[in-house]
């Protein structure tokens, strides 16, 4: 008897990552055989007939019970998180949560590390423990095939942070473009000729952000100093280290009075490395920041940044998701949110003094 028992408490924890590790090949592709998804890549047969033998040895069924029972909801929620240590995303999530409690939904959080595959399993976690909608928070850099699978096996699922515009589902996101303008229009009207950029390419909005610094400087008349350095978030570590780079071989005659930093978990990284380099902010070096986290306003000087309203884009995705859920809303009869940012004006930024010395 302990046998068949053990058996079935097995089959009913088999994701698709078991598939995958099983049949050596990728979550994405495990999922697109078991679910009968075309793909550009071709799938080899034996691939495909060797992954539908281990689905069937390791007894993994996909969860249509979820599917089949929406008109009785789980009240459960599952949060694809790209990454929780992200400053950003924690004010995000706190509005999320404020808004599910309030509404009697529960979360289950899933950190993907950005790993689309990760995300895939998730996914499927959810669907077994039959959540009523899914979250995605933060932008998969290289998962888009990955979401596109993900969004298939499930018909809520809202996207927030991180994005530029409408991709295969819907969103909630900060007008990234209007931002950016506010930032540079601030620099500039200071009087700051010679600005900086350094972003994180990593996610969709900050490439947005460089892109636009490039063509507000060309559009200025300051085509020839146009500078754009990456690195990468949410650690401050990696613009740590650039900024001590960046000050140790610029020279006067090639200085610049500002930086234009495209979240501030990178301002403050650099705000780091310039107090090392003896380099006064603002007296002589103007910084602004992107996000508007808390501990923004308690940097030394406090940061000046374009906030996105993170606890607000929370409780609109959140309010967004759960309304879709409640009034059986397709994805294609729901239209993104784009939220306006503001720039929040601290010390962190001045009148150019002669740039760096």
């Amino acid at each position: 008897m302990s046998g068949p028992v053990n058996a079935r408490a097995t089959f009913a924890s088999v994701t698709l990552r078991d598939v995958a590790g099983r049949s050596g090949v990728s979550i994405t592709t495990v999922s697109r055989i078991l679910n009968g998804r075309e793909t550009g890549v071709p799938i080899r047969d034996e691939t495909r007939q060797r992954v539908l033998a281990v689905a069937a040895e390791l007894g993994y069924k996909p969860n249509l019970l979820a599917r089949g029972l929406r008109g009785s909801r789980s009240s459960l929620i599952g949060v694809i998180a790209r990454d929780v240590s992200d400053p950003f995303h924690i004010q995000v999530l706190q509005g999320v949560n404020e808004v599910n409690r309030s509404r009697d939904y529960r979360l289950f959080l899933g950190h993907v590390d950005y790993r689309p595959d990760v995300a895939l399993t998730y996914g499927s976690m959810f669907e077994r423990s039959h959540a009523d909608g899914i979250l995605i928070l933060g932008d998969l850099a290289g998962g888009d095939e990955a979401l596109v699978d993900l969004t298939s096996q499930h018909r809520f699922v809202i996207g927030v942070s991180d994005r530029t515009h409408r991709i295969s589902f819907p969103g909630v996101y900060a007008d990234s473009a209007l931002g950016t303008r506010l930032a540079l229009d601030h620099l500039w009207q200071l009087g700051h000729r010679s600005i900086v950029c350094v972003f994180d390419p990593g996610t969709a909005d900050q490439r947005q952000r460089a892109e636009l610094y490039e063509k507000f400087m060309a559009e200025h008349g300051q085509a020839g100093a146009i500078a754009t350095h990456r690195t990468t978030q949410p650690s401050p570590e990696p613009s740590f280290q650039l900024g001590r780079e960046l000050f140790a071989r610029r020279e006067r005659a090639d200085a610049f009075s500002a930086i234009f930093a495209t979240s501030d978990t990178i301002a403050i990284g650099l705000m780091q490395a310039a107090h090392q380099a003896e380099i006064v902010i603002p007296d002589r070096l103007s910084i602004v920041g992107f996000d508007n986290i808390d501990i923004a306003a308690f940097m030394i000087p406090p940061l000046t940044t374009v906030s996105q309203s993170g606890v607000e884009m929370g409780r609109t995705a959140a309010t967004l998701l759960l309304d879709m859920i409640e009034h059986d809303r397709a994805a294609d009869q729901t239209d993104d949110i784009v939220l306006m940012p503001t720039l929040v004006v601290r010390e962190s930024t001045a009148a150019p003094r002669g740039g760096l010395k």
